[in-house]
């Protein structure tokens, strides 16, 4: 027996709000009954995600780059995991960092989604590709975004800052400043809270480095890596780099991470757009400028060592 119009109609609006997605019970309440659905499971017409969890209908295609084709699916592998583990089940940690937006992760493995879960809700460690904790997220901890119940971005740095290294700890930090997610104010607030969990102390000292000017993971890497040489640079973004100090014509051109000795400017690629990079070099045409890339930080003690150079070639004698 196929499914009435009106019951068509009633599943497709559900699972349309949920990434093509719709739990047993929403199918029930749609009219349906476990016959008709495990006939519609066999005829592959829908196709189980989780337990109890339905995708009736496939992700769209067209998505247009793997980056946002990537952000689509994990939605979806979220959206199935709180629909298979109930109201209480909030992303977080890294999930949360990347359904955020917030920079520094390494690409997603298109295969984990990270879970919140209160203890008495128990029954998410067995879910294939759903990584969960038992940490309780209070109310102000948590937000909706992309019809998703996520942690907030305080609480989402909180519980990822800990559990990964110190250059990818930072460059998060640095993203969700940048980005305007928290203030630099709610960003220190984080740390107390931390207080006895795994990691924290380890991680307690890093928040502090973070810089809300930072505007890419590489550029945030090549500071910290600078820094740790004795070359940490003059300023970031400075507003003014015409030659004698006066204003640049029209509007300020800045440079991701500026030394005065030696007059360098390190634009890591990515930071500043094509478009501008004339305008940078136009603005101290007697600067060296440096464009390191990511495979450079495989090289620490080459680019650092270019750094150095300059620095002290313009420190004179």
């Amino acid at each position: 027996m196929r499914m009435r119009p009106s019951e068509i109609s009633n599943v497709m609006s559900t699972a349309a709000s949920q990434y093509g997605l719709i739990s047993h019970r929403q199918a029930l309440c749609c009219g349906l009954d476990d016959t008709r659905i495990h006939r519609l499971l066999r005829r592959r017409e829908w196709v189980c995600a989780l337990p109890d969890v339905y995708a009736v209908r496939p992700l769209s295609a067209g998505t247009g780059s793997s980056r946002s084709a990537d952000g689509i699916r994990l939605r979806r592998a979220v959206k199935a995991a709180q629909l298979a583990l109930g109201p209480a089940a909030v992303a977080s940690g890294p999930t949360a960092a990347r359904l955020w937006g917030i920079q520094g992760l390494p690409r997603w493995n298109g295969r984990e989604v990270h879970i919140a879960l209160p203890a008495p809700c128990g029954g998410g460690a067995d879910l294939p590709g759903v990584r969960t904790s038992t940490l309780l997220v209070g109310r102000h901890e948590a937000d909706r975004k992309d019809r998703l119940r996520i942690t907030s971005p305080g609480r989402t740095l909180r519980d990822t800052v800990p559990t990964v290294d110190r250059a990818t700890a930072v460059a998060l930090m640095d993203s969700a400043l940048y980005r305007g997610l928290l203030t630099w104010r709610e960003l220190l607030a984080q740390p107390p809270l931390n207080a006895c969990r795994p990691g924290a102390e380890a991680s307690e000292a890093w928040w502090g480095l973070a810089d809300p000017r930072a505007s890419t993971p590489l550029e945030t890497r090549i500071r910290l890596l600078c820094t740790d040489a004795g070359l940490p640079p003059d300023d970031l973004y400075p507003q003014e780099l015409a030659e004698g100090g006066g204003p640049v014509p029209g509007r300020p051109v800045r440079a991701p991470l500026w030394w005065r000795k030696g007059a360098l400017i390190v634009d890591p690629v990515g930071a500043v757009p094509p478009r501008l990079q004339e305008e940078l070099e136009a603005a101290r045409p007697s600067a060296t400028v440096l464009r390191p890339t990511w495979d450079d930080l495989a090289r620490p003690g080459a680019l650092t060592g270019a750094v150095a150079a300059v620095v002290a070639a313009g420190a004179g004698p």
